[in-house]
């Protein structure tokens, strides 16, 4: 059974999104990306991650906003502690969205 995923900082730095061949040469994900650490590093507590800004965590978001990512590359789903830790089953969230609960 799957528990809904938290969408949390502690969740986006373990994340592996970032870090994946299917969004390395996108410059919608690099963007976000950007934003994404300057308001983690701007702030030192209660930081807010709207979720239209991080380029990671489909699993509780849904599908990516971003229209140039290679859905030909081989995610990392399957090493990401988040994708392990919570039993998920799919790949590619950020094509697919977020999985049911």
């Amino acid at each position: 059974m799957l528990v809904k995923i938290e969408f949390s900082v502690k969740n986006i730095k373990r994340c592996l999104c970032p870090g994946c061949p299917v969004q390395k040469e996108s410059e919608c994900a690099e963007g976000k990306r950007r934003i994404m650490l300057e308001i983690a590093y701007s702030s030192e507590s209660g930081m807010y991650f709207e979720r239209d800004r991080v380029p990671g965590m489909y699993c509780t978001t849904g599908e990516a906003l971003c229209s140039d990512l290679d859905f030909n590359k081989i995610c990392k789903c399957p090493e990401c502690p988040v994708w392990e830790e919570y039993g998920l089953e799919n790949k590619y969230y950020c094509k697919y969205g977020k999985p049911d609960y």
